[in-house]
């Protein structure tokens, strides 16, 4: 169960990408993906923010409900070119499934980056001996 916070947040970001997308009714995989690296990144810092006492594979789990209900609740508009309407809802479920997958590393990605970068703490509590990253300074 969603914490309310975090369903307000949830619902926030539906009806701006709602209303974003318009009457939209085609979208290429690629732009929904790159839409739910967006909406992924403002879930795992708003989990972080809200819900510091979970652990990981809690926030994880969180996290990916909420990005699976945030896809169930725009991309149900969307229709699959050249695919009879017939097919669509089986296509739709074989897609989900596949960004899914990739929502789920993209996420563990997401929070090492936000961690060595010391979005989740202060950089100076990064281990200097993981954190190899360039920074824009060193350059």
């Amino acid at each position: 169960m969603l914490k309310a916070n975090l369903q307000i947040l949830l619902n926030q970001l539906i009806q701006q990408t709602k209303n974003s997308l318009g009457n939209t009714t085609n979208i290429a995989l690629s732009e929904a993906w790159k839409l739910l690296q967006i909406v992924i990144a403002d879930i795992i810092q708003s989990i972080e923010i809200n819900n510091p006492e979970l652990k990981g594979a809690d926030k994880k789990t969180l996290a990916m409900g909420m990005v699976s209900q945030f896809y169930d609740s725009v991309f149900v508009i969307i229709n699959i070119p050249f695919v009879p309407q017939i097919l669509q809802p089986i296509i739709r479920q074989y897609i989900k499934s596949l960004l899914m997958i990739l929502a789920s590393s993209s996420i563990d990605a997401l929070v090492t980056t936000f961690r060595n970068v010391g979005i989740f703490n202060t950089p100076s509590t990064v281990d200097p001996t993981i954190d190899n990253i360039p920074k824009i300074s060193d350059k």
